[in-house]
């Protein structure tokens, strides 16, 4: 059977691939800052004290509501319809009781809309085999009251809270036979999504890049440098310049290049889970004296 880990595990997955773009949406709309509706950063069902990134959802299971047989598989094992009762957190902190509340409303709203919006969440992963499907009439809402920590800090937090009902086997074996399983749960995607907007300046065996960093973070680890990769062949080939600028500055000027030659330059952001996607590259450029 699946579980609530899984169950779990699938409505994080969900959320982390569908959040940023929606996010994103959501701004463009209502005409918000990304400090009034920011990128959630962590998706981990711990204890939100425990964190050290802000603001953060969490998604538990806070019982299983109900079981169901619905028959038997071909081989047998029979099969069940569980119904699980989630709730997913949204925990926002920061300076200031409007400030920390309208973060909290803002992200909950998105939250909410993302859940009703994905009823199947196998839509999100072809490798699931149980159908996750959430319930839209049993959604609700809840707040907190806010929480002084920290000095001036103010912890504000909400949740919203669904029934998520899977499709379960039990699987047995023939008498006789001894076989071992494990369950796998898809890792959620934590490294960054690509820079845009990839300029580059030419100049005396060098080139200046500028670029729109990543609007995704990965999810867990905060972006701390960037890749360069550099390419001669018109991109047939990349060489890596460099390999983390170890800083977030938009801008980075590669020396020690040849005059006379074409460069094309691409990037990827880079934190703790490794490198992640490529921009589309430059546009190509020839560095030259005085």
């Amino acid at each position: 059977m699946s579980g609530p880990r899984l169950a779990k595990a699938y409505v994080s997955n969900y959320l982390a691939n569908d959040l940023p773009s929606r996010l994103i949406t959501y701004r463009n709309h209502w005409g918000l800052s990304s400090s009034q509706l920011p990128s959630p950063v962590r998706y981990f069902t711990y204890e939100p004290f425990a964190l050290d990134k802000w603001p953060t959802v969490i998604t538990v299971v806070m019982n299983t509501a109900s079981v169901r047989r619905d028959g038997y598989e071909v081989d047998a094992d029979p099969s069940f319809r569980v119904t699980y009762n989630m709730r997913t957190y949204i925990w926002a902190r920061d300076g200031g009781a409007q400030v920390v509340t309208e973060q909290r409303d803002n992200l909950t709203t998105v939250v909410r809309e993302a859940l009703m919006d994905g009823p199947s969440l196998s839509a999100y992963d072809s490798g699931v085999p149980c159908y996750p499907k959430i319930d839209e009439s049993t959604i609700r809402e809840e707040f907190s009251d806010l929480t002084l920590i920290k000095g001036e800090r103010l912890l504000a937090g909400g949740y919203v809270s669904y029934d998520l009902a899977l499709e379960e086997i039990v699987d047995h074996d023939a008498l006789g036979f001894v076989q071992t399983h494990e369950n796998t749960v898809s890792k959620l995607p934590v490294t960054p999504n690509a820079p845009t907007n990839v300029i580059a300046v030419a100049g005396d065996t060098q080139i200046t890049l500028g670029w729109t960093e990543s609007t995704w973070n990965g999810g867990v680890y905060e972006i701390t440098g960037f890749n360069i990769q550099q390419s001669t062949d018109s991109g047939a080939t990349w060489s890596t310049v460099v390999a983390d600028t170890g800083n977030t500055d938009p801008v980075y000027t590669v020396t020690g290049l040849t005059n006379g030659t074409s460069y094309l330059f691409r990037l990827a952001s880079v934190n703790a889970a490794g490198v992640g996607a490529y921009s589309a590259s430059s546009l190509a450029k020839v560095p030259t004296a005085g």
